[in-house]
């Protein structure tokens, strides 16, 4: 705090010429930095924009190209369990007949490669029983008994007839072949998908065939390597400049089918945004992993519900700007010496004046305004001396009207506050005039006024544009009362109200417009049996009032003119205003009337529970 007082203090007694040169500096270095840091976000930003367009378009050409290969193996394994010859093959086996079986392995294959064998990306497929399996083993075998005892036959089971697919998985472990476990082969690590084959049949009398209740279902099996997930990605990745990009396909459990460390890959080392790009399923997002800023876009494969992404440090996919920085630092000094030298010139230019203007001034103090300054040039500065010069003329006319404006002013308030109307006056007045009624014996005359000074009492006091249901009504009930008392008995009001409302916050006066139609036009023409129902009810949670009575009804056109406020009738149009205003456009008035036969309007005003409106 000490210093910045001294900082403070340093600043304000420096002279005038070194204030020009360091705010000057300070405003072109403030600018040029501003300008800068702009130029530099703007191009970060477009920068990754750019790279969040190549990664996003990488992992969407990559499920395209995955789920059009493997819709494509799903259409044939739904084709495969109504062909007439597998059908035919696995009712004719013979498990206990070495001869059957091997006919049934060989037909089996052709089978299988007739349906799959053309698809480089699939490694090998299957048909697999609980005694046997059918197919091509010269690449891989697949034990029977470990299938039928692992997790890929309980999921094939699952399905009930639908293609699952497995994550990458361990062969040997899955399948619990110890002897296989210190042997690395080619097909370790596989991606499977399975599905149980309800096999049937449509001989040439159309007599649907199936397989026998008793006979288990055989399990189409077809396996991929993991290199056939990740060939798009590992070619990109091979081709672009980012030094730590990485890749992956990851299930929502977070088992990892590929990734480009291949040691992770079926691991359960799921990214700790997995949670969030699946509730997404599909764009990208920068999140913070291990202590780096990670630009991460992603997809959902539709065929596999897998999540696709790729992601690489935001400093890789900023490293172009490197460059642009050493320019832009360079460009900065340069401009920074440049705003000096300028600084500096221009305080010698302006601050001559100013000497010169200072030294009259100090003439002008010690009370000689004959004083004048040469005058050159028509810029500011010799605006400003000219001005000066003019000045020391008119000073002191100057400082006459000054204080004669201020007395002016100063009469100009009293008399404005002199002639406010004042409410408490009126209030007095009417109490007063209540009084001398009271002490006349003109009961009716005193009610009126009180009525009179208690309502104005009432909105004096509330500035506010609402207030309780219970203030408004009771002001409307002395307003009835000074009506009545000037109509006589031509009409009566009713109060139907739920007391439940009588706390709620409403619009100041928002019954009595329509009250006051139904007295001065409603009973025109009747001399009595006028009648007013005022209602205030819940109906499904919404608040409605409503204003009836039995008078002349209204037309039509007079009821559009009156709603629009052509009619010379502001009230209506106004309480809506102020309505839909508070409570929303879905709320305002409705108004039902027919000549002749009276006049309801009814009040929309929100919804009301709990002894609040929401």
């Amino acid at each position: 705090m000490l210093l910045m007082r001294k900082l403070a203090a340093l600043i304000a007694n420096a002279k005038f010429r070194i204030k020009l040169i360091v705010s000057y500096f300070l405003l072109v270095s403030v600018i040029i930095l501003i300008l800068g840091f702009t130029y530099y976000r703007i191009s970060a930003s477009n920068m990754l924009m750019n790279v969040r367009s190549s990664l996003g378009n990488v992992v969407l050409n990559n499920n395209q190209l995955l789920d059009e290969k493997l819709e494509a193996i799903r259409g044939k394994s739904d084709v495969l369990p109504v062909d007439s010859e597998l059908y035919q093959i696995m009712i004719g086996l013979k498990m206990s007949d070495n001869e059957s079986l091997l006919k049934a392995d060989r037909r089996l294959t052709e089978l299988l490669f007739q349906y799959f064998g053309g698809n480089d990306d699939i490694y090998a497929s299957f048909i697999v029983t609980r005694d046997y399996t059918f197919g091509n083993g010269a690449r891989m075998y697949v034990p029977s008994a470990g299938f039928f005892n692992s997790e890929l036959h309980l999921l094939a089971e699952r399905s009930q007839g639908d293609l699952a697919w497995i994550p990458t998985y361990d062969f040997a472990r899955t399948f619990k072949d110890q002897h296989m476990e210190p042997i690395s082969f080619e097909y370790s690590q596989l991606v499977s998908a399975v599905k149980e084959l309800n096999l049937t049949y449509i001989d040439e009398e159309g007599i649907f065939h199936s397989l026998p209740p008793g006979m288990e279902r055989p399990v189409l099996m077809i396996n991929f390597t993991t290199d056939d997930f990740g060939k798009l990605f590992k070619d990109y990745a091979s081709k672009n400049e980012y030094r730590n990009l990485s890749y992956g396909i990851v299930s929502a459990k977070g088992d990892m089918i590929i990734h480009s460390e291949r040691e992770l890959e079926a691991s359960r080392k799921a990214p700790l945004w997995l949670e969030e790009a699946f509730r997404q399923g599909e764009g990208s997002f920068e999140k913070v992993t291990d202590g780096k800023e990670m630009l991460i876009s992603f997809d959902r494969m539709e065929s596999t519900g897998w999540m696709s992404y790729v992601e690489i440090p935001v400093e890789d996919a900023l490293y172009g700007l490197k460059s642009l920085q050493s320019v832009s630092f360079l460009f900065l000094a340069v401009m920074l010496l440049v705003s000096a030298l300028l600084a500096y010139l221009m305080s010698i230019f302006i601050t001559k004046p100013i000497i010169r203007i200072k030294k009259a001034m100090k003439m002008v103090e010690r009370g000689n305004f004959d004083i004048r300054i040469p005058e050159k040039g028509r810029d500011e500065l010799g605006q400003l001396t000219r001005m000066f010069n003019h000045m020391n003329g008119r000073i002191q006319a100057l400082i006459e009207e000054n204080y004669a404006s201020r007395l002016r002013e100063k009469e100009a308030e009293l008399m404005a506050l002199n002639l406010q109307l004042n409410p408490h006056f009126l209030y007095n007045t009417l109490t007063t005039m209540y009084w001398i009624a009271v002490e006349n014996g003109q009961q009716e005359i005193s009610t009126i006024m009180r009525n009179l000074a208690e309502m104005l009492q009432t909105s004096t006091r509330n500035k506010n544009e609402t207030w309780p249901l219970r203030t408004d009504l009771d002001w409307l009930e002395k307003y009835i009362y000074i009506m009545a008392s000037r109509f006589g008995n031509q009409f009566k009001v009713s109060f139907e109200v739920d007391d439940s409302l009588q706390d709620m916050m409403v619009p100041k006066l928002f019954l009595q417009p329509f009250v006051e139609n139904a007295i001065i036009h409603g009973f025109a023409e009747m001399e009595e049996g006028g009648l007013i129902v005022i209602k205030g009810w819940c109906e499904d949670d919404q608040v409605l009032f409503s204003v009836e009575d039995n008078g002349a009804g209204i037309e039509k056109d007079a009821m559009d003119r009156m709603k629009s406020g052509e009619g010379g009738s502001t009230g209506m149009p106004n309480v809506e205003k102020r309505i839909k205003l508070l409570y929303g456009n879905s709320q305002g008035i409705d108004v039902y009337s027919l000549a002749g036969k009276g006049t309801k309007v009814v009040i929309r005003m929100g919804t009301w529970t709990g002894g609040q409106r929401r």
